[in-house]
């Protein structure tokens, strides 16, 4: 429950949330069509199924590293994803091995089948942590989502870090109105307990808030006229006037193309065949 500055605090999950919700302009993905974007989506998460060779699984997961260092993925998902990763092989390892069983030989089976997670984990990361909710929401809207779907999601991405904020503020009152533990017990688990109980019934308000503020948002969005533009077609091609293609999105299918076809032949080749 930690607030202070650190890799791991509220504080910390709230900026990245922040990053999040407010992405640069001027990042890679985020220059790119939104459209172009999704359906290059669908492609790369659907590529990974298609290959069971280690090498080939190792090349694309290569690649999708490449294109999250250039997206700039914050390091609090990078590690979960990994721990998750690991802890995954390594539990299934242990499990083996308690029922007697070929440990090494079972997590070496299961290399290429959480390669292929890793590469689809690392694909939604770059792209959905750097489109911006509101080019997400055009991209999802032009591909025919139901506008009040693509609203919610944009207004659910920009109300995380607000929430975020409001929870911690919640935590830090009850901590101030409650009596911490007399005696911490053994390796502290009062002290723990305390923690923990304070951020279950911090929940409680927080509910309530979210209920107000989304009234408040409902409200403020009908007296704009929010329902009766979802029909209106001058409204859908205001909404489109700044979504199309450029150089820079067809360099980009044009170099995905060129990759596919790369690991297509890579499969094919027999070379470094202990590799496979």
């Amino acid at each position: 429950m930690s607030t202070q500055n650190g890799w791991l605090s509220i504080d910390r999950v709230r900026v990245e949330l922040m990053r999040i919700a407010h992405s640069d302009d001027d990042a890679f993905l985020n220059t790119l069509d939104p459209r172009v974007l999704l359906g290059w989506y669908v492609v790369f998460v659907s590529v990974p199924w298609m290959f069971y060779d280690t090498l080939v699984l190792g090349a694309l997961l290569a690649f999708m590293g490449v294109l999250v260092v250039v997206s700039r993925v914050n390091r609090i998902l990078l590690a979960v994803l990994v721990f998750g990763m690991v802890s995954n092989l390594a539990f299934f390892g242990v499990v083996v091995w308690a029922t007697g069983g070929d440990a090494v030989g079972a997590v070496r089976a299961l290399v290429p089948y959480n390669l292929k997670l890793a590469s689809i984990s690392l694909a939604s990361v770059a792209v959905f942590t750097t489109m911006t909710p509101s080019r997400l929401s055009k991209g999802l809207l032009s591909l025919g989502v139901p506008r009040k779907f693509t609203f919610s999601l944009a207004y659910g991405y920009r109300m995380l870090p607000v929430l975020l904020e409001e929870y911690r503020d919640i935590v830090h009152a009850i901590r101030l109105r409650s009596r911490g533990p007399a005696r911490d017990g053994v390796l502290r688990w009062r002290h723990w307990w305390h923690l923990l109980w304070i951020g279950v019934r911090a929940f409680y308000p927080l509910i309530f808030d979210v209920a107000k503020r989304s009234r408040v948002t409902v409200e403020a969005m009908e007296t704009r006229g929010f329902s009766r533009s979802l029909g209106d077609p001058s409204s859908r091609r205001l909404r489109f006037e700044t979504l199309g293609t450029g150089t820079r999105d067809w360099a980009f299918l044009g170099l995905s193309a060129v990759f596919l076809l790369g690991l297509f032949w890579l499969r094919a080749t027999t070379f470094l065949p202990g590799l496979r």
